[in-house]
């Protein structure tokens, strides 16, 4: 019997968010931030920590620091509920840190890697990846040293009977490739937004990106902003709306969408729904600053989808 409902492998840092900026700013410009808050960060253990509050028993394998930031992130999973016993901690790398400049409709990120790329194949046992029911995999560009053995990672769980996901994030080199689709195709369901999707697979619309890429095998589901999101299987295409909700701070919406959708196919529900709680669980993050992982949880997300 699986430990975990969810074990989520790849990146924590601390995130340093800047948020209500009218404009992002050119070098040599200064431009004002409404709030500033310190969380808990990374694609993956965003992710965690919104499985977590879903109910749902989650794990990350990552690496810290010994540092005061290191310290700073273990508290903050144990609080929100994400189990610690697999992190691993480094006294000789610094802990990672992004800085999130975040305005009304979009982010731009600048990011010390430190501790971010250091997990390896051989952090990754099989042992481990028996361990869960599904396991995600984020921030494919971002893991260097992990990246070209993400696609027998993903193989080697579903052979042990884990379903599997995939997010990439933002391809920082703007090559979009280094063997991801091989990756993709080892998914059971691959989560890229819009941009990415487009990136990926040389086309600019996104629902004919979500096509193309689902020939490799995979579910894909595309997140789209203000347009919702999109589904596409063996059965079709599936889209469903952006949910009306004020907007505070879209950082983390991609990453609470992963947790909803994921958090839905492991209760077994439709595809369909599947997505609709991926928008539902989106919208509701996108109400706070940062992270907040305390506006999500099933009852919000059922009241937010009936309506209430």
């Amino acid at each position: 019997m699986p430990s975990y409902d969810i074990l989520c492998i790849g990146d924590v840092n601390v995130d340093l968010i800047l948020s209500g900026l009218q404009r992002l700013p050119q070098f040599g410009e200064e431009v004002l931030a409404q709030s500033v808050g310190i969380h808990l960060g990374g694609c993956t253990a965003n992710v965690a920590l919104f499985a977590a509050h879903l109910g749902l028993k989650t794990a990350l394998r990552a690496r810290v620091g010994t540092d005061d930031f290191g310290d700073f992130l273990m508290a903050e999973l144990e609080r929100l509920g994400v189990s610690t016993e697999l992190i691993l901690r480094d006294p000789d790398l610094r802990t990672g840190i992004t800085v999130s400049l975040s305005g009304r409709s979009d982010r731009a990120f600048v990011t010390y890697l430190g501790t971010i790329d250091s997990l390896t194949r051989a952090d990754v046992t099989d042992e481990l990846l028996a361990s869960a029911r599904h396991i995600h995999v984020g921030s494919y560009f971002l893991q260097s040293k992990l990246q070209p053995q993400i696609g027998a990672i993903l193989a080697r769980a579903r052979e042990l009977g884990c379903t599997t996901s995939l997010d990439t994030g933002f391809d920082p080199a703007g090559a979009w490739d280094g063997g991801l689709r091989n990756a993709i195709a080892h998914a059971t369901v691959f989560l890229p937004n819009e941009v990415e999707a487009a990136a990926i697979a040389g086309v600019v619309d996104p629902l004919e990106a979500a096509r193309q890429l689902a020939r490799t095998g995979a579910r894909v589901a595309v997140k789209m902003g203000e347009a919702g999101a999109a589904l596409v299987t063996d059965r079709g295409l599936f889209q469903a709306p952006a949910l009306p909700v004020p907007v505070v701070d879209t950082t983390c919406c991609g990453d609470a969408f992963n947790a909803g959708l994921l958090c839905a196919m492991l209760d077994g529900k439709p595809e369909e729904e599947q997505l609709r709680w991926g928008c539902a669980a989106g919208a509701l993050i996108a109400g706070g600053s940062g992270a907040c992982a305390e506006r999500l949880s099933r009852t919000n997300i059922e009241k937010l989808l009936a309506g209430r």
